[in-house]
């Protein structure tokens, strides 16, 4: 399975980085849970290209089921991109734990 999406027929790749997932949901702890449209707006945050889409555009779009993964081509549906951000969530937070106990 690959991370992509199809943007307008062309296959675009995208990245789940520690650093959009903290610019999207908070600060070093972070407390609430992922929402679909969190996982939108860090998906977005990691395309390597947006074919010059803005973030609303973006995000209609996807609501729209123009923007989607597609199964023919082996990417990962949204929701699971949603669980491996939550996954990520939950590695931030513990080593933000182990950190502090570590001083």
């Amino acid at each position: 399975m690959k991370q992509c999406i199809m943007i307008d027929g062309m296959e675009v790749q995208y990245t789940i980085e520690t650093k959009a997932i903290l610019t999207v949901l908070g600060s070093v702890y972070i407390y609430r849970p992922v929402t679909f449209l969190d996982t939108i707006r860090i998906v977005y945050w990691g395309l390597q290209r947006n074919y010059g889409y803005t973030f609303d555009e973006f995000q209609t779009a996807v609501m729209k089921g123009k923007i989607r993964a597609s199964r023919k081509r082996g990417h990962y549906p949204l929701n699971v991109a949603t669980l491996r951000i939550r996954n990520r969530v939950k590695h931030i937070n513990k080593k933000f734990i182990q950190s502090k106990k570590v001083k």
